[in-house]
């Protein structure tokens, strides 16, 4: 923290997020974008027809974010 109490840019950490599949137990690369980690996860889902989602950098599930097998994005 600076000497006004408030957050510097440079201590702030950058959002992170990964696709997650439980099944495999494993999660993908890390992206700075949900959008892109959303789209990782739908890839996974749609070639190895497991659900999976997203997860955020301390390993917690985005609620939303679950990609099952075959479900057609609106």
């Amino acid at each position: 923290m600076s000497t006004t109490g408030k957050e510097t840019p440079e201590q702030r950490w950058a959002p992170a997020y990964r696709a997650h599949c439980p099944t495999c137990r494993e999660s993908g690369r890390e992206f700075s974008s949900y959008g892109n980690a959303e789209e990782a996860a739908r890839g996974h889902a749609g070639k190895h027809t497991h659900t999976t989602y997203v997860v955020d950098q301390y390993g917690i599930r985005i609620i939303g974010s679950f990609q099952r097998p075959g479900e057609l994005q609106v």
